[in-house]
């Protein structure tokens, strides 16, 4: 008889967001490719969008494959998550040689 290992309710078997970047333009390519980029919601380039991890995003995502970078996350990050991750803008000085 096998065993099979349940899982509770409090821990997650997969993730549960797909984080899409467009790395590669669509310049050039067939109507049906520029679609299904506007389906996912990406119009720049290095433009990020967050979509729902199920059969329909992942069919869009093999079209797309050669154009866009995928990782799976649990949580879509808020505007403070994702501004604590930018380094501070300008620069600072750390010593003087004269």
């Amino acid at each position: 008889m096998l065993n099979r290992r349940l899982f509770s309710s409090s821990t997650k078997a997969a993730a549960d967001y797909y984080k899409i970047t467009l790395k590669r333009s669509v310049i050039g390519l067939p109507e049906e490719t520029r679609a299904a980029t506007k389906t996912l919601g990406l119009f720049r380039l290095h433009q990020t969008t967050y979509k729902p991890v199920n059969a329909g995003t992942a069919g869009l995502i093999l079209k797309l494959k050669e154009l866009v970078k995928v990782e799976l996350i649990d949580h879509i990050p808020t505007k403070e998550e994702l501004s604590a991750n930018k380094p501070a803008r300008g620069y600072t000085v750390i010593g003087r040689k004269i």
